[in-house]
């Protein structure tokens, strides 16, 4: 069952919580206090220790909004714009929710928490001011951070969708948590999903039933009628639990590659773990470090656009440079358009080429191949005749190692082991020169026995310019980390 299927309109905003004795608030509404009367039309309309009266809602909201009370006049617009009192009056509402707009900023500005949250709802859905994802969920932040409960569930829906912030589903049930715990029924219903689902945690299905079942008795009727009705569904079909997740960790400390990669993926989307990056790269850096080519490749990808923190380019093309080399078509078109742009390493063209035609011996797919045929004509139109000859004759040469033996070579050979790059140098001497000079140069450096002396040998069959390139590549390497 989908979550986003839960969420009852956006449009409605909840106050925050009352202190106040219900009977003196009531006291000064008749009297004509405006913010009194707010607070009365924010009870009623959320349930907030009172049943919910969207009639009596309506009737303070009005009396307010009449007063230029900016919050009272976005109540009453979301009353209105619903139809929860009768017939929806959206033309009505839209010029109210537009009309309370200006004052809702001027609040906002002087920190206003609750007028925070309401204006974060227009700005999400671009009512009487701009719309902007990002600016919504920083108000929602703020408003949350200072304890506005409704604020809080919109904070964890923006997280939960990854609108105006970088999905999370487990920062989305943190915030679901706080207002749940807080009493809102919205988040308890939607927590209590997110433990039997096993969504951005790990799966609980018997706190889950908890939270529906309080959810189930909140004085909200809307809420506590989507939790009687998931009750009912997950009686009839219960839910299944998921995979054991001690058990996957398990295994995946104890080396198991597959292991490792699931479970990378599983903390980048939180499936039954929580989301959490620093684990992604940990596992990922696992299964690569035993010759898996997927997990370079998708680590090279999080590092190239600073999924697991900052933005690391160069250390992104070196994983794709390693995972091309292993023989992943992915990378391969990656760490072309790497070397094309300059993104991570020193722009490279006849480079770009050369991997731009090992991709396309790689990939097969018409999509794919149009791709790479179109990288292919921007590439070579600012090479030289020689440079094209060149990447030609050497992506002949190019094979990817067919053994575990080989492949966790040049694993190893990445990762900066002399030795590695001693033997590895030495197995591409005749296929690779250049390539194999590079790694030889390396284990002269790390003073691995027999690579000064090799190394020697084969640079004098090379000539100046490619012995030049060799050093420059050898200047640029960084073992992998």
């Amino acid at each position: 069952m989908k979550l986003a299927g839960l969420a009852i309109g956006i449009l409605l905003a909840a106050g925050p919580a009352w202190a106040a004795d219900l009977k003196a608030t009531l006291k000064k509404a008749e009297a004509g206090e405006a913010a009194s009367q707010y607070q009365l039309a924010e009870r009623y309309a959320e349930a907030d220790g009172v049943d919910q009266d969207y009639q009596a809602a309506l009737k303070w909201a009005r009396q307010a909004a009449d007063q230029g009370n900016a919050k009272a006049q976005y109540r009453m617009a979301s009353i209105l714009f619903l139809g929860v009192t009768g017939e929806a009056r959206q033309p009505e509402a839209l010029q109210l929710f537009r009309k309370s707009a200006e004052g809702l900023e001027k609040l906002a500005e002087e920190g206003d928490a609750d007028a925070r949250a309401k204006l974060g709802i227009l700005c999400a859905r671009g009512i009487g001011v701009e719309k902007d994802a990002e600016r919504a969920a920083k108000l929602f932040n703020q408003a949350a951070e200072a304890g506005v409960v409704k604020a809080q569930v919109d904070l964890a829906g923006a997280y939960l969708l990854g609108n105006g912030v970088g999905r999370n589903t487990t920062t989305a049930g943190e915030w679901f948590t706080k207002a749940a715990e807080a009493g809102h029924g919205q988040a308890q219903v939607q927590l209590g999903m997110l433990c039997i689902q096993g969504t951005g945690r790990e799966q609980d299905i018997s706190q889950g039933m908890e939270w529906l079942g309080k959810a189930s008795v909140h004085r909200n009727p809307e809420f506590s009628k989507q939790a009687k009705s998931l009750l009912n569904r997950l009686k009839e079909s219960p839910p299944k639990p998921g995979p054991d997740m001690k058990a996957l960790r398990m295994r995946a400390q104890k080396g198991e590659l597959k292991a490792q990669f699931e479970l990378a993926q599983r903390h980048e989307i939180g499936a039954g773990v929580s989301v959490n990056v620093a684990a992604v790269r940990q596992w990922l850096k696992a299964a690569t470090v035993q010759g898996s080519a997927a997990a370079a490749h998708r680590l090279g990808g999080i590092l190239m656009l600073g999924r697991a923190g900052k933005k690391e380019p160069a250390l992104a093309a070196s994983y794709w440079k390693l995972a091309a080399e292993l023989g992943y078509g992915g990378a391969q078109v990656d760490y072309a358009v790497a070397c094309a742009k300059g993104d991570g390493l020193e722009k490279n063209m006849p480079e770009a080429y050369y991997w731009a035609l090992i991709a396309r011996r790689s990939n097969t797919s018409e999509e794919q191949e149009r791709n790479l045929r179109a990288l292919q004509g921007v590439i070579t139109s600012g090479l030289e005749p020689e440079e094209i000859l060149s990447g030609l004759t050497r992506s002949r040469a190019w094979k990817a190692p067919t053994d575990e033996k080989a492949k966790l070579r040049w694993v190893k050979a990445h990762f900066g082991d002399a030795s590695s790059q001693l033997e590895l140098g030495k197995s591409l001497s005749e296929s690779r020169p250049g390539e194999a000079l590079k790694w030889l140069e390396l284990a002269a450096a790390a003073k691995a026995k027999g690579a000064s002396v090799a190394a020697k040998e084969l640079a004098g069959t090379l000539s100046k310019q490619e012995t030049n390139q060799v050093q420059a590549a050898v200047k640029a390497f960084k073992p992998l980390k």
